[in-house]
């Protein structure tokens, strides 16, 4: 039996209120039984193979991808949590935003900023900054994949 998104054990009522609230915070009552996949895509080799290899460290399934593959990895590796990392092109970051978030198990997307400067540029998107201490950005990740939308069904598809 395949699933597209990590099996978790959650007591619905606190999933929605997190939603609702927009809490960053990981919820102490999930149970993960199998690892968040993550995929990390940008044009920064030293971040993406540091930061791989942390999360790896810390138990996430994780791949890279350059920025110009990152859709198709997405799918491919079915991705919970995608940290891209597309420079100052807001428009090239919105393009790949919303065909990460056309695929059939859309996963949700972290920016990954670089800056002061940076963040206020990318207010209203999701963002990471780079190089944050590892326990903040695994938290991020936790509250992203939470908060994601669920898969559609096979049937609610249309293509």
């Amino acid at each position: 039996m395949t699933h597209d998104a990590p099996i978790v054990n959650v007591d619905m009522n606190e999933h929605h209120e997190a939603r609702r609230l927009g809490k960053q915070e990981r919820s102490s009552n999930v149970h993960r039984l199998q690892p968040l996949r993550v995929l990390l895509s940008g044009l920064d080799r030293r971040f993406t193979r540091v930061t791989s290899f942390l999360l790896t460290r810390r138990g996430y399934d994780v791949a890279e991808a350059a920025p110009s593959h990152v859709v198709d990895a997405a799918e491919r590796h079915r991705a919970d949590v995608v940290l891209l990392d597309c420079g100052a092109s807001k428009a090239a970051a919105a393009l790949k935003i919303a065909a990460l978030q056309a695929l059939a198990t859309g996963p949700s997307v972290l920016i990954v900023v670089d800056g002061e400067a940076a963040q206020a540029r990318w207010e209203g998107f999701p963002w990471v900054e780079k190089w944050m201490p590892i326990d903040s950005l695994a938290d991020r990740i936790e509250a992203a994949a939470i908060t994601r939308e669920p898969p559609l069904p096979d049937m609610e598809r249309t293509y």
